[in-house]
């Protein structure tokens, strides 16, 4: 067989011509590069020289599947396979089968027919060679050898398997480039049409020379089976060397050809790559300010650069047109943390959360520590993206590094923190990190934009709400009392205090907040509710709204925000010079008292006794408060008015009165 006639002897036109003809792709999608690493791997592994190195593979090949097709990724190895082993004796032969490949092969992109026959060469020659390349220290694969009548010897056939290592090489490398080409975002960017016709034209020749130098080396089988041959056809051992040499010359011919083919090829694609890289980023730079009919176009050049299908939600792969119409939340993060689980929480567990069809969606953008995802990274994202509700980019390791540094550079993403940009159904960007107003809000923040959190704002003012809603709902109908300390004497003199005024029949539920835990069995037995995770959730409630505030301060230096200052009294308190604090509201109101002030005052209201018990706790605490009157008086109230009454103040200090009855 002469397998050397090079294609520039025949007319490229006409092959590009009927490679186009029996091109017919239905969507169905390949992960040719992870595929093509195992093929790489396999048959490194069985024409490698040195047998004690271990056989190292990251991916698992059941993992690799067709998606969009009913066919297997088996089946089709094996369907091509049926086509491949079919004996061709004359060059003629070998152009039918190799076109009669393509027809096989019409429904799949370039990158995964090359693929997909590198997998048969890898799945022929795997098998055939393995049992050969452990022979010398494994019995067994020498058996095996035998039986199957291959030559265990490797140095009669090693001109031979250096000429096929040559060849494969060759055709791994430039398939490498195929599957580059076929990653460029061309829908997102344009690319002179002289450039990119000139680059297309390449890459169908360039998988046609693939796929026939594969079909070649299938062809090569039997001078890989001397023995067989020589029992069955009688020939010499020297007419077995000549045609050895020749088989071998036939391989290096296709191997050093493929290499040249490859130079040029490598630079046509990085040429492509890099204008549209160049188109990409202008376009980047410039998403926030252009005009979108909807959010697709913005979606697609952040997440569809390299892939149609680049969203999953559980295990369930996804494109980016199920988000259309809907509020898009990009959260850009590491892999998930506390605020995190707390942020799916407000968004989609929220009692106030009623609606029946979500009008938005969390995208979760996992961005690495380094530029390399390490395996530990990898097995995090797929646990999380597979039990949580968010929706994930598929993944991430994948994702092209023109985006990541956008996120870095244009977007300030800093590692460690968390980001969440908002995107509404018209790809306008109307919030670059909502963060901290759905830390706060929950669902009520919908739909989550700059000018939703200032009306909240304008909503809302220092309360009980704005610290519990959400982290604590069981609040509501009860007066609350959070206090905080590191001072154990101090705690133990409130703890006493608030039970004898539980005692007096007020309704107060104690809520332990302090940033320093104590004892939880310590707390349990006070029956003081303590919570880690409340309490983890009340600090990062205060921080987000330190944060969501200092934003408007800025726009607003001069306007006072009791807010602001609360929390900051809070996130900024002197437990060294203060012996605690205490913030006591029911729902839409909220008092901060200081620790010392508060027991003095709660003293007094156990002083009062059954005279205060009308009053509910945060009256009793601002009227204890006030300076008692100096002088004693006396306000005379009929019986029957009396018993309906629930407490009697005095009228200029406020403070409960005796009571007493008087006969006249």
């Amino acid at each position: 067989m002469n397998f050397r006639r090079d294609i520039s002897a025949l007319n490229e036109d006409i092959i590009v011509e009927q490679l186009l003809r029996s091109h017919d792709p239905d969507g169905r999608w390949l992960d040719s590069e992870m595929l093509l690493q195992e093929v790489e791997t396999i048959l490194s592994f069985v024409l490698q020289n040195d047998v004690s190195r271990p056989l190292l593979t990251e991916n698992c090949i059941t993992t690799i599947e067709v998606f969009d097709s009913k066919e297997t990724l088996p089946y089709a190895i094996f369907r091509i396979s049926v086509q491949m082993l079919c004996p061709c004796t004359e060059e003629n032969e070998i152009r039918k089968r190799t076109m009669v490949l393509f027809d096989l092969l019409k429904e799949y992109r370039w990158d995964a027919k090359a693929v997909l026959v590198l997998g048969v060469l890898a799945a022929t020659y795997g098998g055939l060679l393995l049992p050969v390349h452990l022979a010398i220290c494994d019995p067994v694969a020498a058996s095996i050898a035998k039986l199957n009548q291959l030559p265990i010897e490797r140095t009669k056939f090693r001109p031979w398997l250096e000429s096929l290592n040559l060849l494969i090489k060759a055709m791994v490398d430039v398939t490498k480039c195929i599957i580059k080409f076929e990653k460029i975002p061309f829908k997102q960017a344009k690319l002179d049409n002289n450039i990119l016709g000139e680059t297309l034209s390449n890459i169908y020749l360039t998988t046609y020379r693939v796929v026939k130098s594969a079909l070649t080396c299938m062809q090569q089988i039997p001078y890989f089976k001397q023995t067989q041959q020589a029992k069955k056809s009688r020939k010499t051992a020297a007419e077995l060397s000549i045609e050895s040499r020749r088989a071998a010359g036939e391989l290096s011919s296709l191997g050093y050809q493929l290499l040249n083919i490859h130079t040029r090829l490598n630079k046509q694609v990085e040429d492509c790559s890099t204008q549209i890289e160049e188109e990409i980023n202008q376009r980047l730079r410039n998403i926030n300010i252009e005009t979108h009919q909807d959010n697709q176009d913005v979606l697609h050049l952040l997440f569809s650069l390299q892939d149609d299908l680049p969203l999953q939600q559980y295990s369930r792969q996804i494109s980016i047109t199920e988000v259309q119409d809907k509020v898009t939340l990009l959260l850009l993060s590491k892999p998930p943390v506390e605020p995190l689980f707390f942020l799916l929480q407000q968004l989609y567990d929220h009692p106030s959360n009623t609606n029946t069809e979500q009008n938005y969606e969390i995208i979760w953008v996992p961005i690495p520590s380094s530029q390399k995802w390490t395996d530990e990274e990898k097995e995090i994202f797929d646990f999380y993206s597979n039990s949580l509700p968010w929706i994930s980019v598929r993944q991430p390791w994948l994702m092209s590094s023109t985006i990541l540094n956008f996120f870095k550079q244009e977007w300030h993403y800093k590692d460690n923190e968390a980001m969440l940009v908002v995107i509404d159904s018209n790809g306008r960007f109307v919030n670059m990190n909502a963060m901290d107003m759905v830390l706060i809000w929950g669902v009520k923040a919908y739909p989550f934009s700059v000018s939703r959190e200032d009306e909240l704002w304008k909503e809302h003012g220092w309360s009980i709400n704005l610290l519990l809603d959400g982290i604590h709902p069981t609040f509501e109908g009860r007066e609350i009392c959070i206090f905080g300390s590191e001072n154990l004497d101090w705690i133990d003199e409130f703890v006493s205090l608030a039970r004898k005024i539980q005692n007096l029949g007020f309704q107060l539920e104690l809520i332990y907040l302090s940033n320093q835990r104590r004892d939880e069995r310590a707390m349990e037995e006070s029956s003081i509710l303590f919570s880690p995770t409340l309490q983890q959730l009340f600090w990062l409630r205060l921080e987000s709204i330190e944060r969501s505030k200092l934003k408007r301060i800025v726009i607003e230096p001069s306007k006072p925000d009791r807010v602001f200052e609360e929390v900051r009294n809070l996130l900024d308190f002197d437990y060294g010079k203060h012996r605690g604090w205490g913030i006591i509201g029911n729902g839409s109101t909220a008092e901060t008292v200081d620790g010392e002030k508060m027991t003095e005052r709660m003293r007094k209201i156990v002083r009062w006794g059954e005279y205060a018990k009308g009053l509910g706790f945060t009256e009793a605490i601002e009227i204890a408060a006030e300076k008692p009157c100096e002088l004693s008086h006396t306000a005379v109230v009929p019986f029957e008015e009396a018993l309906t009454m629930r407490v009697v103040t005095c009228e200029k200090c406020k403070w409960p009165m005796k009571r007493f009855v008087a006969y006249q």
